[in-house]
């Protein structure tokens, strides 16, 4: 064949592929989209990549992961510093596998140590557990952390683990629909708490020799359960696991009765919580089923329910599907001591009355966000949040239809709702989520009138609070020591 005959068969090919050719300039210039902040810069990038005849807006998440944005990584461990709003650092030790490629997203396994371990044993007890199949994972392991229980959080809350995660995101190309979090003992009680607080950042969790610890859990595991609607869970312990904090046998069974009453209260719900008692082990010597752990772990994230609950304590945890809460409002749970007041006919010396009380104060300072869309109606409940975004994705509403937004108390606002490209970048850009990718925005600020689309103006303030400072009470709630960390 002759070279004119070469050229002639490369240019019917490229007619016949039309911006083909393009397609790594929309990649490239998604990528520096990613690296800047610059808004004047990214409005150019976004108009071009929309010029573009082979833009294709199906194929932005595809793009995202392939746009040069990380590193290469060699395989083994990787020590990440990630910086706490404090002034603090947090360690995070991650174990690249064998295959990593910087250009594909990678599931992880955000694994948590117990009480005396380091993030050297949680990785190497999920090496162990995995197998072979660890080289299909990212293994994350934050080190000496200290946020683990609901009612211990320290405060002013630091949101190390959300800190983490994102920090894991910037470094590591990450499937965002395959994110689990797994730990043993203590991990195993903050991998519950984590499910339960950050439900939309996993696929699933995996606590092992740990149960869902908090302040009175007959009264408030029913409140902050239906947080894991959408998530499903796999818990697994040893009859066995009978002690007390302190050691002594359990008056409500340890561990092990702990979890008994979750998975209880998991089948009243109808949530996915696969509980799993292993009658011949203790606390220490756990392991998961392999199938049940392989059936776990091949879960992908519930991208956008259309109905969202979310109760949580700090604002910093206050992220649901497509629900975002910007700003507190009224009494905060903090490390202050509380006085609780008994209704009349409750009796002080009674612990159940006591700890009825005692649950409806808590209760009474928890946020809450809740919403549910119906074809193009949206609906959304909100408590102690006075500014928040609702983000619209693919598949949630009809693009070309006005959409109907309620909002807590507030008359129906019709709304003309479009994708927007540099909103969805902006938002990958910012969240490091590649794979739920948000289109479009309606921020809900009561202050400010009436709702708005979110634009490339709109700005949105760090999820961290200043505690209030509350009067010292006299009395401190009572409350009883609870199943063993490890």
């Amino acid at each position: 064949m002759s070279r004119y005959a070469v050229f002639t068969v490369m240019m019917l090919w490229a007619a016949a592929a039309p911006g083909r050719a393009d397609e790594a300039a929309i990649i490239a210039d998604i990528g520096e989209f990613i690296r800047t902040d610059d808004t004047a810069r990214r409005t150019e990038l976004v108009a071009r990549i929309q010029a573009d005849p082979a833009y294709d807006r199906a194929r932005v998440s595809e793009w995202l992961h392939a746009a040069e944005v990380f590193e290469p990584l060699k395989p083994g461990p990787l020590e990440l510093a990630v910086p706490l709003p404090d002034g603090s650092t947090r360690t995070v030790v991650l174990r690249i596998p064998q295959d990593y490629d910087c250009h594909r997203a990678w599931p992880v396994i955000y694994a948590l140590h117990g009480m005396s371990g380091h993030a050297t044993n949680s990785l190497a007890y999920f090496q162990r557990a995995l197998g072979a199949d660890v080289e299909q994972y990212v293994l994350a392991a934050p080190d000496g952390y200290a946020d683990q229980v609901i009612s211990e959080t320290q405060w002013p809350p630091t949101g190390e683990h959300p800190a983490a995660l994102l920090k894991i995101k910037q470094t590591v190309n990450v499937d965002s629909d395959r994110v689990y979090v797994a730990g043993y003992s203590m991990g195993g009680h903050t991998s519950w708490t984590l499910a339960v607080l950050y439900a939309d950042q996993f696929a699933g969790a995996v606590p092992l020799a740990g149960t869902f610890t908090i302040i009175l859990p007959d009264h408030l595991h029913e409140t902050f359960l239906p947080n894991l609607a959408h998530l499903p869970v796999l818990g697994v312990w040893g009859a066995g696991d009978t002690k007390d904090a302190r050691g002594d046998e359990s008056r409500g069974g340890g561990i092990a009765g702990s979890n008994r009453g979750l998975r209880e209260l998991g089948a009243k719900l109808g949530l996915q919580l696969t509980m799993i008692e292993l009658s011949d082990r203790g606390h220490s010597d756990v392991d998961p089923p392999a199938d049940a752990l392989r059936a776990l772990l091949a879960q992908r994230r519930v991208p956008y329910p259309r109905a969202v609950h979310h109760v949580f304590r700090h604002l910093c945890q206050g992220s649901a599907y497509w629900l975002e809460a910007h700003a507190w409002s009224g009494e905060q749970w903090t490390d202050q001591k509380k006085t609780v007041h008994l209704r009349e006919g409750e009796n002080l010396f009674k612990d159940e009355d006591l700890d009825a009380a005692v649950a409806r104060h808590y209760r009474g300072m928890l946020a809450e966000l809740s919403g549910e869309i119906d074809g193009q109606n949206i609906r959304v409940l909100h408590k102690k949040v006075s500014d928040l975004t609702v983000w619209i994705g693919d598949g949630l509403i009809d693009w070309d239809q006005p959409v109907s937004l309620k909002a807590g108390g507030r008359p129906p606002v019709e709304l003309q709702v479009q994708p927007d490209l540099y909103v969805c970048l902006a938002q990958a850009a910012r969240t490091r989520d590649f794979d739920r990718l948000r289109w479009a925005g309606i921020r809900v600020r009561p202050s400010a009138g009436k709702p708005y689309l979110v634009t490339s103006k709109t700005t949105f303030p760090a999820p961290f609070s200043k505690p209030r400072q509350a009067a010292p009470a006299k009395d401190k709630p009572k409350t009883r020591a609870g199943p063993k960390k490890g």
